[in-house]
């Protein structure tokens, strides 16, 4: 038999080195969290995978991110308290440990920041009856280093994107994809819809059960915008205040209207709880739609603006419709 040219370090090395450059060059958080669980998964020889990202300026709060278990990756986005924990630690000392947990060993990996803060920890559930190599293992140090690092960039691309408070997009990136949604209609024909929301009362909201609950009121209807949306097509974007805006492509006025309406009966029927106080809102939204190519995106805007403003003049708690003439 002929012998191979490359020993079992070799194909270590090459696959650690197609390893860092997945990693390096992923920038959407939730695909980095997927191949972070992979690799390691492969690097460590575990069926489970936990990847934690540490809430910010506060170590005592965490994000279960993500998990793989069995070769099946969730993302589980579970809060879990660390005070007092295992973890605690391995924060403090923002060093590697194996510890032997519930008759499992596990090998947790800080992973540090750019400022020397921990940010996130990883954890393997390992074989208990295959030890891990010592060339394994720093493999897996270097891997959390270059994860520790694109974990940060792919955090600010998301903020760079994302509202902090409901995830949704921020206006700069809805006015991006608006004008992109317009190019396509231009070049390609087809239809386009807006709907525009804002919640009644919000200020009231406020006054009344404080800033956080209103906080509360805008994370928990981001969640029904995006129940109820068609995924990967819909942008859902927060507009500014308690306003949202969703483009809707390849919509007519008639589809976007029975979205909304959708919306609208979840939000009346659900209750908005902070702190044993339970309320429930109402919102007004407008609607347009165009098939025009030579409308422009703060033409489009105008027209969804005056229809929220309509529905807030007829009494709230409505959905007012343009015509497209």
């Amino acid at each position: 038999m002929e012998k191979s040219l490359f020993t079992d370090t070799d194909i270590m090395f090459q696959t650690l080195s197609y390893a860092t450059r997945l990693l390096a060059s992923e920038k959407d958080l939730d695909q980095l969290i997927d191949n972070a669980l992979d690799i390691l998964s492969d690097f460590g020889h575990s069926k489970k995978v936990e990847f934690i990202i540490l809430e910010t300026d506060n170590n005592q709060e965490a994000i279960l991110a993500g998990l793989l278990e069995n070769g099946l990756i969730s993302r589980l986005n579970k809060e879990i308290n660390i005070k007092d924990s295992k973890l605690e630690e391995i924060i403090a000392h923002k060093n590697p440990k194996i510890l032997s947990v519930d008759s499992q060993t596990k090998i947790y990996l800080p992973l540090i920041g750019s400022g020397n803060n921990a940010i996130g920890i990883l954890a393997l559930h390992v074989n208990n009856q295959k030890k891990l190599e010592d060339i394994e293992l720093n493999s897996l140090i270097i891997l959390t280093t270059l994860i520790s690092v694109s974990l940060e960039y792919a955090q600010s691309a998301r903020l760079a994107m994302f509202d902090s408070l409901t995830g949704l997009y921020i206006r700069r990136q809805m006015d991006i994809r608006l004008q992109e949604e317009l190019h396509r209609i231009k070049r390609y024909g087809g239809s386009l819809a807006l709907c525009m929301i804002d919640i009644d009362h919000f200020k009231k909201v406020n006054d009344t059960y404080g800033h956080l609950f209103g906080d509360k009121v805008l994370i928990e209807l981001a969640q029904l915008i995006r129940n109820t949306i068609r995924i990967n097509l819909d942008v859902p974007c927060r507009f500014g205040g308690e306003e949202f805006m969703i483009i809707l492509p390849n919509t007519d006025e008639k589809k976007a209207l029975e979205m909304t309406e959708r919306l609208l009966q979840l939000c009346q029927k659900h209750s908005f709880t902070y702190n044993d106080q339970t309320i429930h809102v109402t919102f007004s939204a407008g609607i347009t739609s165009t098939t025009a190519s030579a409308i422009s995106p703060k033409e489009l805007i105008a027209q969804v603006d005056a229809m929220l403003y309509k529905a807030k003049e007829e009494g709230r708690n409505r959905i007012c419709v343009r015509r497209e003439e």
